[in-house]
């Protein structure tokens, strides 16, 4: 049922609520806090039993736990959450997998033996649990109209899970219990508090930016500013929590990195900010700021009759014109490039470019980290039939009638007293462990470069949001619409109680991903072989007579112009290993082909069945592999320490028509800078003194454009380098995978990049390898090398 209940039905769900939680009807009579007051609506809707996974109830748990902490009285927050207090199981968790259970893990087994959900009761000590239903929410923002006064806030935090909807992105779904909260129902909800209270939302759940709708009241074309929020991700992608690895991988995603960050940041805008670099899920954050700053680029661009990125980018060249206007934003988007491994871009053509070369990346390595689990499982299924040949008496324990009836902790035990004996067995066979060991290792680093590439793609989505943000204030500072931006903003400002002690900056980042190339270079190192065929086990009225061995398999299809084909078989014929190492293992045939070398004659034993086995012809074939087809974007990722840099870009131009110094064959210094960036002008005096000391010259390269170059060199009284150049165009910067100022690169004389350092700080220094300085007194002019 959408929109507001009938009046009936919302006086029994107030009435209902007053009888079953006395503790919120109390809250209605008590006495009125003073204007300004915050007030905590926290929703976790569950949806059903089985998907109202521990990890939501951590979500709330942390947030009271950090509204507490923030002076937010316990009386002013209130929690609905799945079934709320009744005694019926209603939360979903799973014990982890013991240590060694990847050695039966995706086998028919390791499905029957895997940790079972447990379903249980919610219990949260201390805390009234309202059941999150449709009709009680209603009732409750029905009271809310009575105790809440304008000048206060109301906090609205909501947690996994939410729906899409294909047709209208913009009118997605809170998930409550066996319910649905749509946009435009929340938006009636909201109709109902007084004029003048300010709503800020924090959403986590599925599709959740589609309530950044919310921002308009009904009717109205701008938002008032009295409505913001911050959300997981955009009205048209899944967030964290709806993954698969969210059920296993607790207190990871948007909720609790946001949840941390608030426990740093004074404001719930510098919260999101923070989110945008430590967030190492496929999430994409965004604010509602971030989606009104689109619309408004989007409507330029349809009145121009244009396309978005264009328009972005011609606002985006205005804007860089004043990059220290926008240094904060630079400053995130080299933050979230290093964190991710990618380059950080200054144009939507650059994230075009980043997007395109992601795409098929993470498609590849999907379906290479898929065979190599494939073929990982069929050695495991033949590791447990080895076993119960040797142990035959595991094999009735093992029966499924024999695992049903077990309960989750007999199930354990009996995990805990078969893995042993499994993997002694595995580890003291030589024709076992190196390949389950190798298929592992593929399979692992597959799936972990597959989950990079995700992530990466979405760190490309957040960088995209920031860089239309830019263009979006740039377009309304020429029109009426910036004070609409400045109420949002003022909004999003938002202080949660008491700003903590140390609310002076973002979080360190996470360990930094590796870059771009390495996962690059990992998906030619795994890439599986291929021979072009389709298999399966040879059918049972064809084994008569033929005596094969029991991994041979029947093909039931030959690419064209595959290596299969080129060898010569066809459909039908039965293949049955190499000459002398017959096939022991069904599917033998797949981690045969895979962990083959390319570009090397194989030998293949093969019988072509005739019409009776008298007819059958079995031949040897010789055939060269090759490496399953990839079409991959082109790229040299950026140098590594020890790598060759690359040449400078034709587009790098001296400033004022100087011509470049010849650095072939010279040791050298790259200093990658920006007019606006001030570690870029703290370290120059250092950078100077290791040139000056080692005879090094130095070439400075900044992005922004010749004519501001020019003027700050020539308004600066201080020392700088007599080598500098430009790049507007960026190419030095993406070739050597510049993702912050200054970068300072030192190169021998034979091209090799000998350090790398990113970044300034006056109490490290730079960090070349026995060069130690200190910074000039107060007074003096040089300082000196220790």
């Amino acid at each position: 049922m959408n929109g507001v209940l009938p009046t009936t039905a919302v006086t029994s769900g107030l009435f209902l609520l007053l009888v079953l939680f006395p503790r919120f009807g109390e809250s209605i009579g008590a006495a009125e806090p003073p204007a300004g007051t915050l007030h905590v609506l926290m929703i976790n809707g569950g949806d059903r039993p089985a998907s109202n996974y521990l990890s939501h109830l951590h979500h709330l748990q942390d947030m009271v736990d950090l509204l507490r902490r923030r002076g937010v009285p316990s009386g002013r927050i209130d929690v609905f959450s799945a079934d709320g207090e009744e005694s019926s199981p209603d939360l979903a968790s799973r014990e982890s997998a013991q240590s060694d259970f990847w050695l039966v893990e995706g086998t028919g087994l390791g499905n029957r033996l895997q940790p079972q959900t447990e379903l249980t009761d919610t219990r949260w000590p201390g805390v009234t649990l309202h059941p999150a239903r449709r009709d009680l929410l209603q009732a409750w923002f029905e009271s809310a109209r009575e105790r809440l006064r304008p000048g206060d806030q109301l906090m609205i935090f909501v947690t996994d899970h939410g729906t899409g909807d294909p047709d209208r992105p913009e009118n997605g779904a809170i998930s409550l219990w066996h319910q649905k909260l749509t946009v435009a129902d929340f938006k009636a909800l909201l109709a109902r508090l007084p004029p003048g209270v300010r709503v800020v939302t924090v959403m986590s759940q599925c599709y959740s930016g589609a309530f950044a709708e919310a921002m308009y009241a009904p009717g109205a074309s701008e938002p008032g500013g009295d409505v913001c929020g911050f959300f997981s991700t955009t009205g048209r992608r899944k967030a964290f929590g709806c993954y698969p690895e969210g059920r296993d991988r607790d207190r990871m995603g948007y909720a609790f990195h946001f949840i941390d960050a608030l426990g740093g940041q004074a404001t719930a805008a510098q919260a999101q900010a923070s989110v945008l670099v430590t967030d190492d899920s496929p999430d994409v954050p965004l604010r509602t700021s971030d989606v009104y700053l689109e619309r408004v680029v989007s409507a330029e661009a349809a009145a121009r009759g244009t396309d978005v990125d264009t328009i972005a980018d011609r606002l985006l060249a205005d804007a860089w014109r004043r990059r220290g206007s926008w240094e904060p934003e630079i400053r995130l988007l080299d933050r979230i490039g290093d964190a991710y491994g990618t380059l950080s871009p200054r144009s939507l053509a650059e994230v075009r470019a980043g997007e395109a070369q992601l795409a098929p990346l993470a498609e590849k390595m999907k379906t290479y980290a898929a065979r190599w689990q494939a073929a990982l499982v069929d050695v495991k299924e033949a590791t447990l039939e080895s076993f119960l040949r040797e142990k035959p008496e595991w094999r009735p324990r093992l029966e499924t009638r024999a695992l049903e009836g077990l309960s989750s902790q007999d199930r354990s035990a009996l995990v805990a007293e078969l893995l042993p004996p499994l993997l002694e067995h595995a580890r003291t066979r030589p024709e076992i462990w190196p390949r389950l060991e190798r298929l592992r290792d593929c399979a692992v680093r597959g799936s972990e470069a597959q989950w990079r590439l995700e992530v990466r793609q979405a760190a490309m989505l957040r960088m995209r949001a920031i860089l239309v943000g830019v263009a979006g204030r740039v377009l309304l500072r020429r029109g009426e619409r910036e004070a609409t931006l400045k109420r949002l903003e003022t909004c999003e400002a938002f202080r949660p109680g008491e700003a903590p002690d140390h609310a002076d900056g973002m979080p360190p980042a996470p360990a930094p991903f590796p870059r771009l190339s390495h996962d690059m270079a990992l998906l030619e190192e795994i890439a599986p072989s291929w021979l072009g065929v389709r298999f399966r086990a040879v059918p049972e009225a064809i084994r008569p007579g033929r005596h094969l061995p029991a991994g041979a398999n029947r093909l039931d299809a030959v690419e064209p112009d595959s290596p299969a084909e080129e060898a010569g078989l066809r459909i039908g014929d039965i293949v049955l290993g190499p000459p002398g190492q017959p096939f022991e293992s069904p599917r033998q045939i797949r981690e045969w082909t895979m962990t083959s070398p390319p570009g090397i004659a194989l030998a293949l034993s093969v019988l072509r069945p005739g019409r009776t086995t008298e007819d059958d012809r079995e031949f040897e074939t010789t055939l060269v592999l090759r490496p399953l087809p990839v079409d991959l974007p082109r790229t040299s990722g950026p140098p590594q320490v020890g790598e060759r840099a690359p040449q400078l870009p034709a587009a790098v131009a001296g400033v004022g028509g100087r011509e470049l110094p010849d650095l072939r064959g010279r040791a050298h210094l790259l200093f990658f800078w920006a007019t606006w960036c001030g570690p870029c002008k703290m370290a120059v005096p250092e950078v100077m003194a290791l040139a000056e000391s080692r005879g090094l010259p130095v070439l400075a390269i900044s992005d922004e454009d010749e004519d501001t170059v020019s003027s700050f060199l020539g308004s600066r009284a201080e020392p700088f380098f007599p080598r500098v150049a430009v790049d507007p165009l960026r190419k030095s910067f993406a070739s050597y995978g510049i993702s912050g100022t200054p970068t300072i690169l030192l190169v021998d004389a034979e091209g090799i990049i000998r350090h790398r350092q990113v970044g300034y700080a006056a109490d490290k220094g730079v960090t070349v390898e026995g060069w130690h300085w200190v910074r000039p007194s107060a007074g003096s002019k040089e300082g000196r090398n220790r």
